[in-house]
């Protein structure tokens, strides 16, 4: 377009400018493509330098140190992690899929809302009279609350097989349920323990319609993730809400495993637990990782070998620091996991979060 103008303006005798302008603009445009193409070779040689750097910086750690003849072969190899070494020697492959749900998705989520619809508005219409008469724990809230997820998961067969039943608490004794966190579905697999407990839930999950409504309801503990206030405020309601005699149900990991391997716990629930004196249940949710991989807005499959929940011996606080529950926690939830996904060890934690 820009040579036939040019033609044009020639032959109206006023082209001559025109043209030189649209020759300095060819030059600009070729000069700007090679400024480019260099940028990008230069990008690429520093791409292929940095993997050649890491592949040398791994041979080099796979040496044997402090003066270990190599005659040792892979023997050094075989040795144990130091204990401020990552806790896996391998990180297991992260499940993640390209389907956002599956028919039984669409199933759950279609059967979630169905049975809110009366639950809920029992819950609404008795909520004035559960301010009056049980404003602190709101037991009638959670009762519901639990049938409401079994009748969800039992409607389609997925209601949860319970290891280690013998280990539960009695009804209504206060302690703190720490469960691995896998999946969105880690919740509603934890009423088959059929205990009322609060839940540890960050805040984004009050956005979602009835779900969110009775969370709020229920005066649960809810987080706002990010947010150093947000934390300190969450760890003054834990306490208040074991203070108050209720059972409280959280997720130490802090956010969901795509792996399935325990990520490092965060103290808060261990502190709570020194400072408060009730035990930790230590809880082992398996199958939901398969039921709703990473990457999914709804379940998408039906796990191989269902859903199931162990439940570990009560770890009490008297004599340990919180650091040490979280060892004991950590070591008792990971004994049930799948060997391929068990952690070593896990990490020294950070004193400094909540």
């Amino acid at each position: 377009g820009g040579v036939l103008a040019c033609r044009r303006a020639a032959r109206r005798g006023a082209g001559v400018e025109l043209c030189r302008d649209e020759r300095a603009l060819r030059t600009a445009r070729d000069t700007a493509e090679r400024a480019t193409r260099r940028k990008a070779c230069a990008a690429l040689a520093r791409t292929a330098f940095a993997r050649t750097s890491a592949a040398a910086l791994k041979r080099e750690a796979s040496r044997p140190r402090n003066g270990v003849s190599m005659s040792m072969g892979n023997a050094q190899l075989a040795a144990p992690l130091d204990p401020h070494e990552r806790r896996n020697a391998v990180q297991p492959h992260t499940l993640r899929t390209k389907r956002r749900f599956g028919w039984i998705g669409v199933l759950i989520a279609f059967l979630t809302f169905f049975w809110a619809a009366p639950i809920f508005s029992i819950m609404v219409l008795a909520h004035p009279l559960v301010l009056l008469l049980d404003k602190k724990r709101r037991r009638f809230h959670d009762y519901l609350n639990l049938i409401w997820a079994k009748l969800t998961l039992s409607s389609v067969g997925l209601l949860p097989r319970v290891v280690g039943r013998e280990h539960l608490p009695p009804p209504g004794m206060p302690v703190i349920y720490a469960a691995n966190h896998q999946s969105y579905a880690d919740i509603f697999s934890l009423a088959s323990l059929n205990r009322i407990m609060k839940f540890v839930t960050k805040s984004e999950i009050l956005r979602l319609p009835t779900i969110g409504w009775s969370i709020a309801l229920g005066a649960h503990v809810v987080v706002r993730r990010g947010d150093r206030r947000s934390l300190v405020a969450t760890y003054k309601a834990m306490l208040r809400v074991i203070r108050d005699g209720n059972a409280l149900a959280i997720f130490p990991e802090g956010t969901r495993s795509h792996t399935g391997a325990l990520r490092e716990f965060q103290p808060g629930a261990f502190k709570a637990s020194v400072a408060t004196g009730v035990p930790i249940v230590p809880v082992t949710v398996r199958g939901t990782r398969e039921l709703m991989p990473s990457g999914a807005y709804l379940p998408t499959q039906y796990p191989k070998s269902g859903l199931s929940v162990v439940v570990h011996p009560m770890i009490w606080p008297e004599g340990k620091s919180d650091q040490e529950l979280s060892r004991l926690v950590f070591d008792a939830i990971n004994s049930a996991l799948p060997p391929e996904i068990q952690a070593r060890h896990q990490e020294e934690p950070q004193a400094h979060r909540v």
